[in-house]
């Protein structure tokens, strides 16, 4: 109790203060106060079929993110906010231009992050602005149709979520709630990497359970999970070429020359092979997208080490709940966490 009154005390200081998290604060709240219960919607002779299986879908992934993978039970998605776009923050991120060496931000209970998130696309593009001032930065302002308050506050859906698939939408509410079952202060990249693999892996199993192995539902949650799975080893491949010149001896004018050519290979390579590169035309347009090393670093992020996520799956009999116990007990570890992982599957893999 202690601490949440602390916590108050200094989002109100903030607040007051007119600081960023004061203003992201201030719109979070909102946000709050804007929700609305899908049990008291669901009630309603006003709803609308469409909205009424929405919510019944969100409560149906819900339960089983907790039942079936053994989330955390707490009060997110129970609530239901209109959007007036087709997502909820833009997120900053930034990184050497010659380097991927990720730009840092603190922030109190998370620690360093390598993501900025903003309400208004305005101050987004000012803390853009302000660090390619700089100089040295690539930076990349991304879209963000989610994101974890980590059980401060009950995280809602929102209305654009309706058109989502039945595997996206699962794999973003139970990614999500990984999170507020297991985050690991300053460490970014292994928090979103573990969040990545259970929502995946939870949102294929979750379509599985409810069409069936042989439904078309989930036949095209496969492709979809493939395609995610084709774009980010080729962007790893170019992340690893990128790494490789980056590191060597080279003067930094030719390293950031052969950089744009390694990048324009790379979109070349997307136009001339795509139909066999993606089963679904989600990635159409990757070429035309702007790739810096603020994106590539962005992904890698998610997706750099997934493998060990992976690795510990398997030596778990590919039992989620499982893997989300043995992935819970990191909370308790001090440092060195990925370390941590490989002993605990090599302590399987040895019998």
């Amino acid at each position: 109790m202690r601490a949440i009154r602390a916590i108050l005390v200094l989002f109100a200081f903030l607040l007051f203060n007119g600081c960023y998290l004061g203003k992201q604060g201030a719109a979070l709240m909102r946000q709050q106060l804007s929700a609305k219960s899908m049990d008291k919607m669901l009630k309603k002779d006003n709803i609308t079929p469409e909205m009424k299986e929405f919510f019944l879908l969100v409560r149906e992934i819900k339960s089983f993110a907790m039942d079936s993978i053994g989330l955390k039970r707490n009060k997110n998605y129970r609530n239901y906010v209109k959007a007036e776009r087709d997502y909820i923050v833009d997120v900053v991120t930034a990184s050497r231009d010659d380097a991927f060496e990720s730009y840092k931000w603190w922030f109190p209970i998370l620690g360093n992050v390598s993501y900025k998130g903003f309400f208004d696309r305005k101050d987004a593009q000012k803390e853009a602005a302000r660090i390619i001032k700089k100089g040295g930065y690539d930076v990349h302002i991304g879209a963000a149709s989610a994101f974890s308050t980590l059980g401060f506050f009950s995280d809602p859906v929102y209305s654009f979520m309706i058109n989502y698939s039945v595997y996206d939408l699962a794999s973003l509410i139970i990614h999500e709630q990984m999170h507020a079952t297991v985050y690991i202060k300053s460490q970014t990249q292994l928090s979103e990497e573990m969040a990545t693999f259970i929502g995946d892996e939870g949102g294929l199993l979750f379509v599985k359970k409810k069409f069936g192995e042989n439904s078309d539902q989930y036949k095209t949650a496969l492709l979809s999970k493939e395609d995610y799975a084709a774009y980010i080893s080729l962007m790893r491949s170019l992340y690893n070429e990128l790494k490789t010149l980056y590191e060597s001896n080279a003067g930094r004018e030719y390293k950031l020359a052969q950089k744009e050519l390694i990048i324009s290979r790379f979109k070349n390579g997307i136009i001339e092979s795509y139909d066999s590169l993606f089963h679904t035309p989600r990635y159409r347009g990757l070429e035309r997208a702007s790739i810096n090393n603020a994106n590539i670093a962005a992904r890698m992020t998610y997706n750099k080490d997934l493998v060990l996520f992976y690795e510990l799956y398997v030596s778990r009999g590919m039992d989620l709940a499982e893997t989300v116990r043995e992935l819970r007990a990191l909370k308790k570890v001090k440092k060195n966490h990925k370390e941590y992982l490989r002993k605990r599957i090599q302590v399987n893999t040895d019998f």
